[in-house]
């Protein structure tokens, strides 16, 4: 009886470490925490990085090395709002913030007045 629980204990640990090197390699659930700022209306319809057109009507934010494409939660850590966002860009360009988000991200996170925030970001996908 011991041992059959030993065996499944060890094959449970085995399949977790597994999948925690596979969320770890994909990036999946990593997060960090610093400052965020939003984009200028200025940049209104200048080209991305990624190669599209910066819409600050869209949930969508620039990031140092994350992948395009890749999918974000962002949580202000000033009044807990949150919500998901797509890196579209490269940036932010100073390197006391950890992204920039458009204006759309700003005002759901509810510091647009403020100009910057606290926030954590996870990687989703």
């Amino acid at each position: 009886m011991h041992r059959l629980l030993l065996i499944n204990t060890l094959f449970g640990l085995a399949v977790f470490s597994t999948a925690l090197a596979e969320q770890e390699a994909s990036g999946n659930g990593a997060r960090e925490q610093g400052l965020a700022a939003f984009y200028s209306r200025a940049l209104e319809g200048h080209k991305t990085a990624c190669g599209g057109t910066y819409n600050g009507s869209e949930m969508t934010t620039a990031h140092r090395t994350l992948p395009c494409g890749t999918r974000v939660r962002i949580t202000n850590l000033k009044n807990s709002k949150s919500v998901e966002a797509t890196v579209n860009d490269r940036g932010p360009t100073s390197p006391k913030r950890i992204v920039d988000v458009s204006r759309a991200v700003a005002e759901q996170l509810d510091f647009v007045k403020q100009g910057t925030t606290t926030v954590e970001l996870e990687v989703l996908q």
